[in-house]
């Protein structure tokens, strides 16, 4: 989304040399040595020497910090005006906790000063239900006439599919807006229909989970059913089998105290059909619960209304009709999915957006996955974790990553998801090293309690149609690996009565919690793990960074595939690498249209409105703060380059990718003002990882 005036910029940016290059006969005998000793110094990425920048001046913008980042400069800065005292280097990592804050204080899109009614926005004053008792404005011609400038005349909705629903909140509106009604234009593109993204949060499942109506009979009798067979006793038993004769006494007392007869080892997914039978049963009867509900809510809502049944499947309405479609599956039937050798985007917390998945998918990723969703967060009906589960038509295999603590909230969940959602499979998050979600039990914690492991991966196995996959660490602390005591275990759930596994993949990070994403990722035991695994698929995971990596990592270990993560967010055409298996020295040029590209969808995903630009502008910003350690290909001495090797400073072939290479905040503000507009003087930016990290 780029005015006339900043295409001229970037294009200027883009062909102009503000610095020259460096002739080796120019330079003094200091700067060669430094040269000489970067070639051999670990870590560090070898730049060619026309391309160093020996006479850099070290910058840090304080007003991108947290205020006990800005009091340290402070200090260092005093410091060094004392000469008997020698400054020590301050070093800023980690994650800014309060980055959320900060960048919220900052954002125009808080102040909703247009206090317009969206019904008369988005289709005319007769869609109101409210008309004259509504709280909202519905006077158009008032607020044109104090409307704020446009951002750009060019719509991308608009131009796209000849419409733009945001009508006159859009910053883009010049070209669908009437200048003197107010009214939105729509110019139909027969060429080109648009279409919404999947896994809209439906108003009726809104109102259910806010009044805490939601029918949860289903999971709730499994999670008893797995609450008294998957105790320390059973386990214990199962693991030391005793004599066959108490085994069968007990067996019989057990079926002659259970209401539904089952018995310690038959299979939670027979469990499931039996109980799914009861419930049918006891509701034929009954009058729905949804039904008086739904009368209760506003008919004109805007959008397609939901209703809960005891296990609908959610079929796809869009593309050619396959025997998916057609077929229904048997309430023990899953969905299986071929992992074996597929691009796989991992899921990303922030970063892993929809319109970052659908860059990766251009650039020809096979399978995405949702951010981390929190399953208590879910349950409690919030909507920013529900925006987490949106996807793109163009997503064709598509998972949901789900993080939760205990065996109820998670198959409560995973019930809401199966009777609500579109998706193709669920991860099971049991990787996370954030000390927040390990304090609660759930990510890394998961796997140090087995026993509510095994109920929730059980459980959850049994009321999705779908493949449940799990992603893990090596361990909780450096040197003390229990990823394979973890994959023996889901290994072994398995019954005479289901002869196929609980769980249907697993990926594996190379690194314990304690390393987070420092230190290289240990393939041995990766390699180990994925041995131990088989015949269940088992994918890699970290430092993944260029074709040979990945073929690498393929051919030498016994692994199903390789998932990447960071590597697709500092070069995302990483997948496109893979697959023709070359090198791609992409232009400045070519990288400044896949952001022009990334913010365009941004637009559709988030609105065109100031709040959805503003959204777009800071997720964009929080992806620059990865892209920017991409070194171009050019630049370098020697390929390929490791994901964790840091460069000296340099600058590029052009001003432009000299641009996109910074590491200031202020730098990277400057790009998204080429794409987004200008913006406010009181803007601050602080990205939720310090900008000097590369882990």
């Amino acid at each position: 989304m780029m005015s006339s005036n900043e295409e001229i910029q970037s294009s200027i940016l883009f062909q102009r040399i503000t610095h020259p290059i460096n002739e080796r006969s120019k330079l003094t005998e200091e700067q060669l040595n430094k040269y000489e000793t970067w070639k051999i110094q670990p870590g560090m990425a070898q730049i060619k020497l026309e391309f160093i920048d020996f006479d850099h001046e070290v910058r840090l913008s304080i007003e991108h910090l947290n205020e006990k980042d800005k009091k340290l400069i402070i200090e260092t800065n005093n410091n060094e005006t004392n000469d008997s005292i020698e400054p020590k280097k301050k070093k800023f990592k980690g994650q800014n906790r309060k980055h959320l804050e900060i960048n919220a204080r900052s954002s125009s899109s808080n102040n909703n000063d247009h206090q317009l009614c969206f019904f008369v926005v988005r289709g005319g004053l007769e869609n109101c239900p409210y008309q004259s008792n509504c709280k909202h404005s519905h006077d158009l011609t008032s607020y044109l006439s104090r409307r704020p400038i446009d951002l750009d005349s060019y719509c991308y909705m608009f131009d796209v599919y000849g419409k733009c629903s945001y009508g006159i909140l859009c910053r883009f509106g010049q070209s669908h807006i009437d200048s003197i009604t107010g009214h939105n234009k729509n110019i139909l593109h027969l060429n080109q229909n648009y279409i919404e993204s999947l896994n809209k949060y439906p108003p009726l499942l809104k109102h259910l989970l806010r009044r805490k109506k939601y029918d949860y009979k289903l999971s709730d009798h499994i999670i008893k059913i797995a609450n008294k067979q998957i105790t320390k006793v059973n386990i214990a038993k199962r693991n030391n089998p005793i004599n066959d004769d108490e085994n069968k006494i007990n067996e019989k007392q057990h079926d002659n105290n259970n209401d539904i007869g089952e018995k310690d080892d038959r299979s939670l997914v027979d469990i499931y059909y039996s109980a799914l039978q009861i419930d049918n049963n006891q509701n034929q009867n009954k009058p729905s619960e949804n039904e008086h509900l739904q009368t209760e809510l506003d008919a004109n809502d805007g959008e397609q209304q939901q209703r809960q049944s005891s296990r609908p499947v959610p079929f796809r309405t869009l593309g050619i009709i396959t025997d998916v479609d057609m077929i229904r599956l048997k309430p023990r039937e899953k969905i299986r999915i071929d992992f074996n050798r597929r691009l796989y985007l991992a899921p990303l917390t922030t970063a892993g957006n929809l319109p970052f998945r659908r860059i990766c998918k251009e650039y020809g990723c096979e399978i995405t996955c949702g951010e981390m969703a929190m399953t208590t967060s879910l349950l409690q009906g919030q909507m920013s974790e529900f925006a987490l589960l949106r996807r793109h038509p163009s997503e064709t295999i598509f998972g949901i990553q789900l993080c939760g603590s205990f065996v109820d909230t998670m198959t409560r969940t995973v019930q809401l998801l199966e009777e609500n959602f579109d998706y193709d499979f669920i991860d099971l998050n049991c990787a996370c090293p954030i000390d927040l979600v390990y304090k609660k039990g759930a990510g890394c914690a998961l796997t140090r309690r087995t026993i509510d492991f095994e109920r929730i991966c059980r459980s959850v196995s049994c009321l999705s149609t779908h493949p449940i996959t799990i992603k893990l660490r090596t361990g909780i602390m450096t040197g003390e690996n229990n990823a394979h005591d973890i994959i023996s275990l889901a290994k072994s759930w398995k019954t005479e009565y289901d002869e196929n596994h609980v769980i249907d993949l697993f990926t594996l990070h190379g690194r314990s919690k304690e390393m987070r994403y420092s230190k290289s990722a240990d393939w041995n035991y990766i390699d180990e793990c994925a041995k131990l695994s088989n015949p269940i698929p088992l994918y890699g995971v970290g430092d993944i960074y260029s074709f040979e990596d990945y073929y690498q990592r393929l051919n030498e270990t016994n692994v199903s595939g390789c998932m990447i993560a960071r590597g697709a967010l500092i070069k995302p055409w990483l997948f496109t690498e893979i697959k023709e298996q070359r090198t791609w020295d992409i232009s400045a040029n070519e990288r400044f249209d896949m952001l022009k590209r990334y913010a365009n969808y941004g637009l559709e995903h988030w609105g065109s409105d100031q709040a959805g630009v503003d959204k777009t502008r800071r997720f964009l910003l929080e992806w620059i703060s990865f892209l920017y350690r991409y070194i171009p290909v050019g630049l370098l001495e020697r390929l390929p380059h490791r994901l964790n090797e840091r460069p000296p400073y340099f600058f590029g072939r052009n001003d432009l990718e000299t641009l996109m290479s910074s590491k200031l905040c202020s730098d990277w503000v400057k790009l998204t003002e080429l794409l987004l507009g200008k913006v406010s003087s009181d803007f601050q930016f602080l990205p939720k990882h310090k900008a000097n990290a590369y882990g």
